[in-house]
């Protein structure tokens, strides 16, 4: 539905911007913009009449907020915690059906980790309203060295300066935001590299790597390590890392799949939610797993998993510049379902606060993106990116799954709309989904 002119009246508001406090009281909503955040008093606030154009003639209202308020559609939100959509940090955005999971689970924008002519065509369309999904905000594709160790490799291997080239100039051209490097390029070339992209202004991020001393990156100004798993076993070299700035995505879900799945056996259908999957999709999934698990036991990879966990918590201690992401359609990961999930184990497992986690899925991806002024937050002239709670996240993180409405922009959906779409995904074929792939017309998983 498009927004128009909307009141949420009547709200508990998690602004995300002066700390972990509720303002009571109404929020305005303009052709998409935040309007105003308007404070009221809650014991009178709560008795007044609620209703389409209940402000209409007024005399106390003059000017612009007068016409505002007469076009006004209130949606009443007594005992609802309102608070800015959520951004998933860590996605592989390549198949149609997850857009409306994202939005379903109140995420409404995403940072795409490996991007192809076909996200370049998502995002635009998402952007004119051609195509319903999170905002998508996207690297280009996954640049390597040679690495045997990963079957079936769909990531384009850099083996010489042209090779650096072409990726600069693909990425670049579909303006895409990052360039994403998997650890095994050769030390000369990746040096060459983060050279080139400092020159083009093109930041880098990824997997770090397994053939450098990790602090020449962050010399050379690599922005991200993606997962806990990538982070490099010495504490001092991950204290240095975090005060030279370098951004966190931990994903701690997924880095649970290893011990989870190929050595406990945890099983997809247990999964919450895994029957809401259309069955080509868990099919899919079922094989993919299968080969992954016989992939990591033929090399016996089997960490100490705490081990992961002291190096996210090292980095954690040194710096507050992390973010949530899900590392969703990794098998397991169901995309949106799987961000509350992931929120609960950055309090859990690393002792964030409430209010941290929170941020890590709102204030500071938007701050990474370069979104800052425009998403992430509710703030006067921000994007009216907002979800709708029946529950306090500030009481317990879970209740960030309580979704009521959710806006994106000019559009909004309630609950029982977005469980619809949902229930239309979970139905569908394989060939009605739509799927993007490589340059050469591979599948991306």
């Amino acid at each position: 539905m498009n927004t128009g002119n909307i009141i949420l009246k009547n709200a508990d508001i998690l602004t995300m911007n002066d700390g972990p406090v509720l303002k009571y009281g109404d929020l305005w909503i303009a052709d998409g913009k935040i309007l105003r955040v308007k404070e009221t008093a809650k014991e009178t606030s709560a008795n007044e009449k609620i209703g389409r154009a209940a402000f209409a003639g007024t005399p106390v209202i003059e000017g612009p907020d007068r016409v505002f308020l007469a076009d006004a559609q209130v949606i009443d939100c007594t005992g609802c915690v309102v608070m800015p959509g959520l951004i998933d940090s860590h996605v592989h955005y390549d198949e149609s059906y997850m857009g409306d999971f994202f939005l379903a689970s109140g995420v409404t924008s995403v940072r795409n980790m490996r991007g192809f002519d076909g996200h370049a065509v998502w995002r635009d369309e998402i952007l004119s309203g051609k195509r319903r999904g999170p905002y998508l905000y996207s690297s280009g594709p996954v640049y390597d060295g040679e690495d045997p160790t990963i079957p079936d490799n769909t990531n384009v291997i850099i083996r010489t300066e042209e090779d650096v080239e072409e990726a600069i100039r693909y990425t670049k051209g579909l303006g895409f935001l990052w360039m994403k490097t998997y650890p095994s390029i050769e030390p000369a070339l990746y040096q060459y590299l983060m050279s080139r992209c400092r020159e083009e202004k093109l930041p880098m991020c990824g997997h770090m790597t397994k053939r450098m001393d990790h602090k020449i990156l962050a010399d050379q100004g690599y922005v991200c390590c993606e997962h806990t798993s990538s982070l490099p076993s010495d504490p001092e070299v991950i204290a240095y890392l975090a005060e030279c700035g370098m951004w966190f995505c931990p994903t701690h879900v997924v880095c649970e799949t290893l011990p989870d799945y190929v050595w406990n056996g945890k099983q997809l259908k247990d999964l919450p939610h895994y029957e809401d999957l259309p069955s080509c999709v868990r099919e899919k999934w079922e094989a993919e797993n299968e080969v992954i698990i016989q992939n990591y036991r033929k090399l016996n990879v089997h960490p100490d998993f705490q081990t992961i966990i002291d190096r996210g918590t090292a980095f954690l201690k040194h710096s507050d510049r992390v973010m949530a992401g899900t590392d969703c359609p990794y098998p397991g990961i169901i995309p949106g379902i799987a961000m509350p999930e992931e929120l609960e184990k950055l309090v859990k497992v690393y002792d964030m606060t409430v209010y941290d986690a929170l941020r890590a899925a709102t204030v500071n991806p938007a701050e990474h993106i370069g979104i800052a002024g425009e998403k992430g937050r509710i703030l006067q002239g921000m994007d009216a990116d907002v979800i709708v709670l029946d529950g306090n996240p500030l009481e317990a993180i879970g209740n960030i799954r309580k979704i009521r409405f959710v806006f994106q922009g000019k559009q909004y959906w309630s609950n029982e709309m977005l469980q619809g779409f949902l229930k239309e995904a979970g139905r569908l074929k394989q060939e009605e989904i739509e799927i993007i792939t490589t340059r050469e017309g591979k599948p991306l998983f």
